[in-house]
């Protein structure tokens, strides 16, 4: 046995965490479509109900479609304190189990089992514990995933969910993987799974089989890597915990904003929340970036990396309204949507004090 497959590796996933929390604070909503996200005419669904999800309705969906597929349904706004609140509690249960967690959202975190022994039975014992130590404290449920990698660990908690748990030990891996739509495999956007079907692969098992060759000349460097998850090999380590991997804040406006002047008062006020936000985890950030969305829905991001960790409101407003001014092409057009964000961040105890006070 190798070295990676002597890893112990699980996944948690809350189920539908956003609507789920609605649901748990106010009773008269459970079984009933929740829907939660942006509310206005360009609101953007986050989380749907699995109940509301029968309606056809799912994450990323603008809220008007959801709207018409599902106008019984009970929408509201995001309350991120309140479900940060249960995330924080979520990982204190996997630091009693697991001295290396990944967290990646709110409602997804890898965590590392291997020191729990060396077979997968004994693992297993202890995420299931995990699991319903979740429940008993939060009230809510949460689908996990037991496996030799985190492609794998988090394939087991999707194919189980809701309120599921899969275990996919080494060997059985390739049985498991060969059947399934080429999809699954992590990478394979609609873009990429049509060039694969355009191929003639379908299946998981149709990329493993294919030739190494083909793959490199159609992806390049990413037709290995394809190739390599397609075979169950994932050799990417854990990167331990991180409280928050980025913060950022945007809005979707239900007019399009034209005036430059308005549009820079936007980046000014969102980099202002971000700056909060990073004082409030006592974190600092190496990169800031900004996003803008055109009325077509063209998305795009910009960003610039700093030499060290700050969190100065005046830094980091500067150089979100310089990236704007320098980075990113503004029109008659005007933008859709605006975001803020800040990245590689840090704790830090100890920081530069300014030559200036912040103002604003």
């Amino acid at each position: 046995m190798n070295k990676v497959s002597k890893r112990r590796i699980g996944h948690l996933d809350m189920d539908a965490f956003f609507a789920a929390v609605e649901q748990l604070d106010v009773p008269e909503y459970r079984g009933k479509p929740v829907i939660v996200g942006g509310i206005g005419p360009r609101g953007v669904v986050s989380t749907a109900s699995y109940e509301a999800r029968e309606f056809g309705v799912h994450s990323a969906m603008p809220m008007a479609v959801a709207q018409r597929r599902c106008p019984k349904g009970i929408y509201l706004p995001t309350r991120f304190a309140r479900y940060k609140e249960i995330s924080d509690l979520v990982r204190t249960i996997l630091r009693q189990y697991s001295s290396v967690i990944e967290t990646v959202s709110l409602d997804e975190a890898f965590f590392d089992l291997s020191r729990h022994g060396a077979t997968f039975k004994t693992a297993e014992t202890v995420a299931r514990g995990i699991k319903q130590r979740v429940q008993e404290r939060t009230g809510l449920t949460c689908s996990v995933g037991l496996a030799p990698n985190r492609f794998l660990a988090k394939l087991g908690s999707e194919l189980r969910k809701p309120d599921g748990f899969l275990m996919i030990e080494p060997d059985a891996a390739q049985a498991l993987l060969d059947p399934l739509p080429i999809e699954w495999i992590w990478g394979v956007g609609k873009v990429t799974q049509r060039r694969l079907e355009g191929l003639g692969l379908l299946r998981v098992k149709d990329l493993r089989c294919a030739p190494l060759e083909l793959l490199v000349r159609e992806f390049g460097a990413g037709g290995r890597r394809l190739q390599q998850l397609a075979c169950g090999i994932d050799e990417t380590p854990l990167q331990g915990e991180t409280e928050s991997k980025s913060i950022s804040r945007e809005v979707t406006f239900s007019v399009d904003l034209v005036g430059r002047t308005e549009i820079e008062a936007e980046v000014r006020r969102l980099a202002r929340q971000v700056v909060s936000q990073l004082r409030a985890e006592a974190l600092v950030c190496r990169t800031v970036r900004i996003k803008v969305r055109y009325p077509d829905f063209r998305t795009i991001t910009r960003q610039t990396r700093l030499g060290s960790g700050t969190d100065a409101a005046h830094l980091i407003e500067a150089l979100a309204v310089h990236l704007l001014r320098d980075r990113i092409c503004l029109d008659e057009r005007g933008v859709r949507l605006i975001g803020v964000g800040v990245g590689s961040l840090g704790e830090t105890r100890e920081r530069q004090l300014p030559l200036f006070r912040d103002i604003g």
